[in-house]
């Protein structure tokens, strides 16, 4: 008998911009809030297991907001890149937070959300970043 192999490709169909930031998670999340008129909250952690050669099974947590705008239909999620043993996008170490959207967002819409962010005294810079070039981008997928 044949052996069948499914194969699963996953979708990255989200807008991805990284926050080099060196405030607490909180705090930038009420910078956000108050900047944005958005309604970040915490949700329960993300949690990735990973195998290191040392240990086995090891479980990395990252802060994870999240946040669902229903006018516009976009979904908004705020993630640390650095857990409690290592980070979530390695090849992106200088990059503290990752603001994720989903949804619909106009390229005009995008670069005024990169300079609001920007414009805050304790963003040192964003960026977009295209999550098909990560070699982690699996660890995005939520």
């Amino acid at each position: 008998m044949a052996k069948l192999l499914l194969s699963l490709d996953e979708e990255y169909d989200f807008l991805l911009i990284g926050i080099s930031c060196h405030a607490k998670d909180y705090r930038l999340c009420w910078e956000l809030n108050k900047l944005l008129n958005f309604d970040l909250t915490r949700a329960n952690d993300l949690e990735i297991i990973t195998n290191n050669r040392n240990k086995k099974n090891e479980i990395n947590s990252y802060s994870f907001y999240e946040y669902g705008d229903e006018e516009y239909y976009l979904d908004y999620y705020l993630i640390a890149n650095r857990g409690n043993h290592a980070y979530l996008i390695p090849e992106q170490k200088k990059v503290d937070f990752f603001l994720m959207i989903k949804g619909n967002l106009s390229e005009q819409n995008l670069k005024k959300l990169l300079i609001n962010i920007n414009s805050l005294s304790l963003v040192l810079t964003s960026f977009t970043i295209n999550p098909n070039e990560l070699k982690s981008k699996q660890n995005l997928i939520i």
